[in-house]
């Protein structure tokens, strides 16, 4: 395995920071002042004062901060699964799966979605400007109107969105089956 090296240039005194991009990057330097910001400061070699505040983050992950995140998800598993065969002694195998499926739900940091033909099942963060309540069952919807037609169902447990709804009515599912076709048939033949 390689060792990720970071770019050793910095910024200019305005902002001070070290590029979070790899040794030998092309193009311009880049850094974020956080993992989870979403712009980045960008400068040329040959101007380091020179900033400019773009969109996305630029932030380098060292190989110790790796190491410590593999090491953090492997304790939480084992912590879950030490937990799972506590409550499987104490209660049974139904209150352990229950605190098992609970505790996995409950540590989702990115939205999980898998598409089944016309329906998508997933799992996701509710936004926190919202202020998610504790418990919540509502409809989804094919469009942000309040009169949109019903899509699927959703479930709101803490911070966490469990959906599972239809990706488009029945009625345009045909045609987009079809016009999905026609565009395969179209790579197929060369035409694009």
């Amino acid at each position: 395995m390689r060792r990720r090296r970071q770019c050793p240039a910095w910024s200019g005194f305005a902002v001070g920071i070290q590029c979070a991009r790899l040794a030998k990057h092309d193009g311009l330097h880049g850094a974020s002042p956080s993992a989870d910001y979403g712009r980045h400061w960008s400068w040329p070699d040959d101007d380091p004062d020179h900033l400019d505040v773009l969109p996305g983050t630029v932030w380098f992950q060292s190989p110790a901060s790796v190491a410590h995140s593999r090491t953090f998800r492997v304790g939480e598993w084992a912590g879950r699964v030490v937990g799972a065969a506590a409550f499987w002694y104490l209660f049974g195998p139904i209150d352990a799966a229950v605190y098992f499926g609970l505790d996995l739900l409950l540590s989702v940091r990115r939205p999980h979605f898998v598409d089944v033909g016309r329906f998508t099942a997933g799992v996701f963060l509710v936004s926190r400007r919202n202020y998610p309540p504790i418990f919540a069952i509502g409809f989804t919807r094919y469009g942000p109107e309040a009169n949109a037609e019903r899509s699927g169902l959703q479930v709101i447990l803490g911070p966490v969105s469990l959906m599972v709804c239809a990706l488009l009515p029945r009625k345009d599912w045909a045609d987009y089956q079809r016009r999905k076709a026609e565009r395969a048939a179209q790579r197929k033949g060369g035409v694009r």
